[in-house]
């Protein structure tokens, strides 16, 4: 089972646990449209669709270490086998007090997943509840930061210096994200927005703050804001141009450690309403899975089991064993994804290290190619011309990869938007700032290699291009990273024959189509999503055109 949504705060509510049951049954009823009643343990079914069920469980000991616990669950498994559940807790009472960063009491979210299918499409969000919670609490707050599910503002230099205080406490646990104002002369093509461009802006970060309810706190400088808080925070950890950053707990400026805190551009998120919410909830969410719960919940739960537990002795014994077990294995899982994430982190680190050095290297060959015929001789408009040619060293993301391509590659790269599938898929996993990095690398090798086509020497195929030009932008020619043709089974079956037909220039192909087997493999990890790009070179219009590039899933294979 997969913790998607993890959130955890106290509040000083003397009617806490009372309120939590309130709002959690209020909830239950509306998404059941009345049918579940929350008295007593239920079931419904839905249509064959979706089958629910709610538990409750309470338990109240005026005058005790737990004077009030609260525990209710909804469980809803779906035609397709997937089992959804959603669990609150909420504890009350004088041992509270001892917690670090406890109040009068806790509340405790969980939304957690089982399916037979990936859950890397699965939209993770707060629960509508949480929201009313947040809401309606008195001083609702995680390690000393006031949660809201609306952004906060901050505003001038004395908002900047308290923000740039908040983000480097070093008690602080849940993650803060800063938004920057657009531009005044921005204007992105990435937004398929009809409304003005700041009003679609806000409108995605207000969307984000509910989204990330409970999870993270979304915060917004204001233009002036922005330049003092880059000043005390430094150029590693600086976020500028509607752009929004992650800050993890943890942040000392002091170090140069930048690149663990997400840069998010808004040519990335202000396309889709939901993307910078997305972005956000992937990034915090498997970190926020592994929170253990405070000291004083070991009471509230004994008092919960002691309430509810009426199976003999032996079985009893068997839950509590089950329950042990359960708990571990949610401990080595947390910690296995703490340890993925880390190592995301280091390979986007190294993949944007890679591409400002490629792009350093062949900046330098050019110049040197200038100077190579007169060292004394100044050519100042070839120079200018160098210039003008330089393209990014790095894309944020697969959109970002796509639109930097687009935009700077398309003299000998064609990549129409048709060839591109299921991109916001991409954007949303947590591997996407790693897979923009790459898909831009390999575009700028696509791109480079279709220039070698039309140079007048012969270099072969991509392969034997890659692993013989000693060009800087080469592809690696590994079987892992690149296939020139598909297994005989892929070209045996019509099926999945088909899948790799695709669009292309009509120069090429007369029809638009045309069958293509020839494909970078931007990750060979990450599942069905792992991205890949299809492409066909032609000499006779100068160009790699490419006729997909999204995830794995949709050309499938014999092992997928």
């Amino acid at each position: 089972m997969a913790i998607l949504y993890r959130a955890l705060w106290s509040d000083r509510d003397v009617d806490l646990v009372a309120r939590v049951r309130r709002v959690f049954s209020a909830w239950v009823t509306t998404k059941s449209r009345g049918r579940l009643l929350t008295d007593s343990p239920q079931e419904r079914t839905d249509d064959g669709t979706m089958r629910s069920r709610i538990a409750y469980e309470v338990s109240n000991r005026p005058g005790t270490e737990i004077s009030a616990v609260f525990r209710g669950m909804l469980v809803e498994t779906r035609d397709d086998g997937s089992r959804w559940t959603t669990t609150v807790r909420s504890w009350a009472g004088d041992c509270v007090e001892k917690d670090l960063g406890g109040q009068h009491g806790w509340i405790w979210v969980d939304v957690e997943a089982v399916s037979y299918e990936s859950l890397d499409d699965v939209t993770v969000a707060a629960p509508k509840f949480v929201r009313t919670l947040l809401s309606e609490g008195v001083n609702p707050t995680d390690s000393d930061v006031l949660l809201s599910h609306q952004p906060r503002e901050f505003v001038g230099a004395d908002g900047a210096e308290e923000l740039a205080e908040l983000i480097t406490s070093m008690g602080r646990v849940v993650p803060v994200v800063v938004f920057t104002p657009l531009p005044r002369d921005s204007s992105f093509r990435a937004s398929r927005a009809a409304m003005p461009m700041r009003d679609r802006f806000d409108e995605l970060m207000v969307r984000a703050a509910g989204m990330a309810a409970g999870l993270a706190l979304i915060t917004l400088l204001d233009e002036t804001g922005v330049e003092q808080f880059n000043l005390i925070m430094g150029d590693s950890y600086a976020v500028r141009d509607g752009a929004f950053r992650i800050y993890e707990p943890g942040v000392d400026p002091a170090l140069d450690e930048g690149w663990r805190h997400r840069y998010t551009l808004p040519t990335r998120f202000l396309r889709y309403r939901q993307t910078a919410g997305q972005v956000i909830n992937r990034a915090i969410s498997l970190r926020a899975g592994a929170r253990r719960a405070p000291a004083s919940f070991e009471f509230a739960e004994r008092m919960l089991n002691d309430a509810v537990r009426r199976e003999p002795a032996e079985w009893a014994e068997l839950i509590t064993i089950a329950e042990e077990e359960s708990a571990e294995l949610r401990t080595r899982v947390s910690s296995l994804d703490q340890r993925y994430l880390d190592l995301l982190d280091e390979q986007y680190q190294l993949e944007g290290d890679n591409n400002r050095l490629r792009a350093e290297l062949g900046e330098a060959r050019r110049k040197l190619a200038l100077a190579e015929p007169a060292l004394w001789r100044d050519k100042p408009e070839a120079m200018q011309q160098l210039l003008a040619e330089q393209v990014p060293a790095s894309a944020d993301s697969p959109t970002d990869a796509i639109l930097l391509a687009q935009e700077h590659l398309n003299d000998r790269l064609c990549l129409p938007a048709e060839a591109c599938a299921h991109i916001a898929h991409l954007d949303n996993a947590v591997e996407a700032r790693a897979w923009g990095e790459t898909s831009w690398r390999a575009f700028l090798a696509l791109h480079a290699y279709a220039v070698a086509l039309v140079g007048g020497e012969a270099p072969g195929t991509f392969w034997t291009w890659c692993e013989t030009s000693g060009h800087p932008a080469a592809w690696p020619a590994t079987t892992k990273k690149l296939a020139m043709k598909e297994s005989e089974t892929v070209r045996n079956s019509t099926r999945l024959w088909s899948k790799r037909e695709f669009i292309v220039d009509r120069r090429v192909s007369p029809s638009g189509r045309i069958y293509m087997e020839a494909h970078i493999k931007i990750a060979t990890g990450g599942g069905p999503l792992a991205p890949r790009i299809y492409f066909h070179p032609s000499r006779e219009t100068g160009m790699v055109h490419i006729g997909y590039y999204g995830p794995h899933r949709n050309v499938p294979n014999t092992l997928t």
